[in-house]
């Protein structure tokens, strides 16, 4: 499958007692066969992402292209989404959308249904990445370079004048993927980036999707996957020293919406 975008990367952890997805030659199958076509359907909608910029270059056309994307590789694989919009936004604002990242299966899930316009906050290296890399570049997304300290100052400067100009991000704020139910450290670039544009920012709850896809073992099943979009934090008169209030704030926001979750929807045995 097409590569995370999550703003940095490291091991995950194992997975946890929740966790549903066992081995079998039809988990391993539908996961070969919807990396195949997540392959060839990237190709398209780079193509259709770069053509499409170059004559409305916003985040609206991307999150048009984008959601077509996600939806054309979920369809075929079974799953299906549903979407708890709680924040009621202004489209036209700008927001730092903060989601937790369950699986690789998040990206595909948010971009289809994810309802207002966004941008992906991505790693600077992923701008070289085959077809995904050119639709990135060439669209409301932001990179972020950590590869050196002037670069990623740079960057979040960069960043944050364009969130300013009216452009939402959708940033994975753990900074890996979870595997679990539950919520890893939340890092604090995100927030950064909110506060520094003065946009608030919006906790997005993506629920089951661990429960579907593992891609450390290739395995994909059926089923629904979950979005809330929980309403918005604002940022309006803060200032860095007011950053880990406003990471415990969403914090609990996305830990409280999964632990709901999970007490609704029992682990099968």
């Amino acid at each position: 499958m097409p590569p995370d975008l999550s703003p940095t990367t490291a091991d995950a952890p194992a997975p946890t007692a929740h966790e549903t997805l066992r081995p079998s030659a039809a988990h391993h199958a539908r996961f070969g066969a919807t990396a195949a076509w997540a392959v060839l359907t990237t190709a398209g909608f780079s193509a259709a992402q770069v053509l499409s910029h170059r004559r409305t270059p916003t985040a609206a056309n991307f999150k048009k292209w984008a959601a077509r994307w996600g939806r054309s590789i979920l369809a075929p694989a079974g799953v299906h989404v549903t979407v708890d919009d709680r924040a009621h936004l202004d489209p036209s604002r700008p927001y730092v959308f903060v989601a937790n990242h369950q699986t690789g299966l998040d990206i595909f899930v948010l971009a289809a249904g994810l309802p207002y316009p966004f941008g992906f906050l991505a790693k600077a290296e992923l701008a070289s990445v085959p077809f995904l890399g050119v639709a990135l570049r060439n669209s409301a997304s932001i990179f972020v370079d950590k590869r050196d300290a002037r670069r990623a100052v740079q960057s979040v400067a960069a960043a944050a004048g364009r969130i300013r100009a009216g452009m939402s991000v959708l940033v994975y704020a753990e900074g890996k993927r979870s595997y679990s139910g539950g919520l890893l450290p939340l890092q604090r670039g995100a927030f950064l980036l909110a506060v520094e544009a003065g946009v608030p920012v919006v906790p997005v709850a993506v629920h089951g999707a661990y429960r579907l896809l593992d891609e450390r073992r290739g395995l994909l099943r059926a089923g629904t996957v979950g979005v809330v979009v929980h309403e918005p934090l604002p940022t309006a008169g803060l200032t860095r020293a007011d950053l880990p209030g406003l990471m415990a704030r969403a914090e609990a926001v996305l830990r409280g919406s999964l632990a709901a979750y999970e007490a609704a929807h029992p682990a099968e045995g």
